[in-house]
């Protein structure tokens, strides 16, 4: 059986933080799951070694890009949007999706240092992602629903939903989790800027171009940013067997050179819908 890595990220990335000394929780099988969240309050998700491991053989396999792709990437390069105004629509756009999902009502009324990217998202905005939540995984599939990692309150704590109960408490993390963004929504739309974006600033400046980045560490440092690891969540639980990416997912992407985090989740994806109807 395949292992599967919970380790947090290697405190060799300075500015993204380091990870904690945590006792993970034996399951069956030899997995582990971890039951505390990261530092930055995301959830510790479980991931698959199997799937990073067809992400990378995807990237090996990819093309390389053509002159006139270079030139079209520079074209768009001039015209999007600042790092900080991609991470405020994506981030806008999780939330409502996470929040819409928990039978929340995603309305944010006023936004006054982003103003415009708001109206821009609230005018061009059709319809919120539906999301498929999966039944308690067996322990060797917990990788490939990460619903079942986010954190929901208990008598003895916050806990994992997949420790500490059944199907009805992935609706209270997903409402846990939707608090969580619209904190952060929240310290963006008064001050501009917040701890969690100048982390992402920081990797684009200092780590991102490193080779080391598309590695593991490299996707660990992602996940402990509320966009990326919402990201990995909402893909995961949206219904349909494919992966879609908004055009400010991309973008945001491109920008952080996350494409680890991006192949990872169109391999996760096809894993959770082979498992899905494979049960057929």
């Amino acid at each position: 059986m395949k292992s599967i890595f919970v380790t947090s990220l290697a405190c060799s990335f300075l500015f993204v933080g380091c990870a904690h000394k945590v006792n993970p929780k034996t399951l069956p099988g030899n997995w582990k799951v971890d039951e505390r969240a990261l530092s930055t309050g995301m959830p510790n998700y479980p991931l698959s070694e199997e799937v990073f491991a067809r992400a990378q053989e995807t990237q090996k396999r990819a093309p390389a890009s053509t002159d006139q792709e270079l030139a079209e990437e520079l074209e768009r390069t001039e015209q999007k949007p600042s790092l900080r105004r991609l991470y405020f629509r994506a981030l806008y756009q999780q939330w409502q999706d996470v929040a819409h999902a928990a039978s929340g009502e995603p309305k944010l009324r006023s936004c006054p240092q982003y103003h415009h990217d708001k109206t821009v998202m609230d005018e061009t905005r059709s319809e919120m992602s539906s999301f498929v939540v999966g039944a308690k995984p067996a322990a060797e599939h917990l990788p490939y629903y990460p619903e079942w990692a986010l954190s929901v309150k208990t008598k003895a704590g916050a806990r994992p939903v997949w420790t500490a109960g059944g199907k009805k408490l992935v609706t209270s993390a997903l409402k846990t989790h939707a608090s969580k963004l619209r904190r952060e929504l929240n310290t963006l739309c008064e001050e501009g800027t917040s701890d969690a974006y100048f982390r992402l600033e920081n990797m684009v400046t200092y780590i991102a171009d490193k080779p080391e980045f598309q590695q593991q560490e490299g996707l660990r440092a992602l996940l402990k940013i509320p966009v990326f690891s919402t990201m990995l969540l909402v893909k995961s639980v949206q219904g349909g067997p494919q992966v879609r990416f908004t055009r400010h997912d991309e973008e945001l992407l491109r920008e952080v050179k996350g494409f680890q985090l991006q192949r990872y989740i169109v391999e996760l994806k096809k894993q959770r819908h082979t498992l899905v109807t494979g049960s057929l």
